[in-house]
């Protein structure tokens, strides 16, 4: 069972590669690990929590039982965003928690993320050894080893309290728009905003199951944009399907993405003398623009490959408090440890409700190049490492010539989707022809894959 573990964890399409057997297994596999792994808990506490997707009651029932077959107690949250049990992980003391999601993509989809003791990501060598332990011949627990189920009913208070704790936002009947996408945030989002003051319109927040992403949240601005402007409304933010990702929209009809959103935090805290390192942590796909803004603040850009666990390995090597990607994922260690969509939003809140500032005086001297991304469709999901542009001559040249030209290209499989992500950055007329060029040539030598 090799390359079970994406850049996010476990995804495949509901009942087809995401079955209740392989939850079962996963569940088997975590308990073994920490009974006689290297932490050898005699009675191991793992968090579960779960997004509104029609198959995660399914999954969520499966990885349950087997972690209680294999003497595991489940601490179940309910219905909660990524972050928010990363942040209860902590608050509770289990020795680790899954998130039965599949972020962004579509309904169809699921996928199972697990995390450590601290609520982060494990790391890969770990998830390794689980592939191998979902395989492997140990025997359930006599029936007095049984793990119990314990219920948390106030998962959504307890963390949204901790946010509003942490970033300290007040705001006096401002009107704010949130575009939930019928996922984990439809509760928590509104909850932390109108506890702060706010007046909060809520947009897709019917989490039936089936239309979770479609249409609507960090992926599709265009409705959000639309109730921004006819409302009148000075923010409209929008999350991903499990709230570890956010964007936002102001009334001007301008788009903040993740490197806008740390510009922010990064203006702010330079202003108060609270940015040491001066450094952020980005990827790959961080824009050149944002780059040379921090010059500017006297800082520096660390880049990394493209995913939230690399960037916050790359943050904890670098002793860095702030990183993220252009797509929403910002981590900001004062108020979380990992992407946090909802503790973004009242970070940046909090940051223009004490400096009056709007986001447009904050962001001025950030000027952005052109950057724009297509995906292709693959036959299967690929691995980074068996993507090699040196084995595709063709296609390395026109990259080559192209970047030449000051253009900076990226072409990386998606570590989630079957997808190849094409991104190239610098003057708009430029980018266009690029693409034009690129994206045909990408489509004929991945034909029937």
């Amino acid at each position: 069972m090799p390359n079970l573990f994406g850049t996010d964890g476990i995804r495949g399409r509901s009942n087809k590669e995401m079955t209740p057997e392989l939850a079962y297994k996963l569940g088997k596999a975590i308990a073994i690990l920490l009974r006689v792994g290297s932490i050898k808990r005699s009675r191991p506490l793992v968090g579960v929590a779960q997004d509104t997707r029609t198959s995660s009651n399914m999954l969520f029932t499966a990885l349950s039982s087997g972690l209680m077959s294999y003497g595991a107690d489940v601490l179940y949250f309910g219905v909660l965003p990524t972050p928010g049990l990363s942040m209860l992980t902590r608050r509770f003391g289990a020795d680790a928690s899954v998130m039965v999601s599949a972020s962004h993509n579509p309904m169809e989809d699921n996928g199972l993320k697990v995390l450590n003791s601290v609520g982060l990501k494990m790391q890969e060598a770990e998830e390794e050894l689980l592939e191998q332990l979902m395989e492997s011949d140990h025997k359930p627990v006599s029936w007095d080893h049984i793990g119990q189920l314990h219920y948390v009913s106030n998962s959504t208070q307890l963390y949204g309290d901790e946010i509003l704790e942490k970033t300290h936002l007040m705001l006096d009947q401002v009107p704010l728009v949130v575009d939930v996408a019928h996922g984990t945030t439809y509760a928590a989002a509104p909850y932390v905003l109108q506890k702060a003051g706010a007046r909060v319109h809520t947009l897709f927040a019917t989490p039936d199951g089936y239309w979770i992403n479609h249409g609507c949240g960090a992926t599709n601005l265009e409705p959000l944009k639309e109730v921004v402007k006819t409302m009148g409304v000075p923010l409209g933010f929008a999350f991903d399907g499990d709230g570890d990702r956010v964007m936002a929209v102001t009334s001007s009809g301008r788009v903040l993405d993740g490197d806008d959103l740390m510009a922010i935090i990064v203006k702010y805290l330079s202003q108060r003398r609270l940015w040491d390192p001066k450094l952020v942590v980005g990827t790959l796909m961080t824009n050149s623009g944002f780059e040379e803004f921090l010059k500017k603040m006297g800082g520096e850009l660390v880049r990394t490959n493209v995913g939230d666990k690399y960037v916050s390995d790359s943050m904890r090597e670098n002793g860095a408090m702030l990183g993220g990607e252009p797509s929403g994922h910002v981590i900001y260690t004062p108020v979380n440890l990992t992407g946090d969509g909802i503790g973004i939003m009242a970070t940046v809140l909090s940051i223009l409700n004490q400096t009056g500032q709007s986001p447009e005086e904050l962001l001025k001297d950030v000027n952005k190049k052109t950057q724009k991304t297509v995906n292709v469709p693959l036959g299967k999901r690929l691995n980074g490492s068996s993507f090699d542009i040196a084995q595709l001559p063709e296609l390395r040249q026109l990259v080559e010539d192209y970047s030449g030209q000051g253009m900076r290209i990226v072409l990386r499989p998606s570590g989630t989707e079957p997808l190849l992500r094409i991104t190239i950055e610098g003057e708009e007329e430029q980018v266009s022809q690029a693409l034009e060029a690129i994206v045909p040539l990408v489509e004929r030598i991945f034909k029937g894959d």
